[in-house]
């Protein structure tokens, strides 16, 4: 017959054998940790991009309140009023003469 092996262990061996659940609870924890890491970076990067298109817009608003300022500011000046009836109602001045161009039908 074999000897019998007697194992022993260590009080800290058996300290983990017995509080496995900690180990586990800890390694839960640190997965989670991750999960909301990943969550996190995926949000702040959706953040910045809408946040990058919200400085366009502005922009691109702010270039047109600046035109509507100009436009309002020139009101009083006679020829930008003769500008925009020329272009929009399609008036001409006394002593010019309108053109029109159309394209021929096919």
């Amino acid at each position: 017959m074999g000897k019998a092996t007697n194992i022993s262990l260590s009080k800290a061996e058996k300290a983990i054998i017995r509080s496995w659940w900690v180990i586990l609870f800890i390694l839960g924890c640190y997965m989670g940790y991750e999960e909301g890491l990943k969550k996190k970076d995926h949000d702040f990067a959706t953040l910045q991009q809408h946040y990058a298109e919200l400085q366009k817009k502005k922009m691109a608003l702010v270039l047109q309140k600046e035109s509507f300022q100009r436009q309002i500011n020139s009101q009083n000046d006679p020829a930008w009023i003769e500008l925009v009836l020329m272009k929009g109602l399609g008036l001409t001045p006394e002593g010019q003469t309108k053109v029109l161009f159309t394209k021929p039908d096919r």
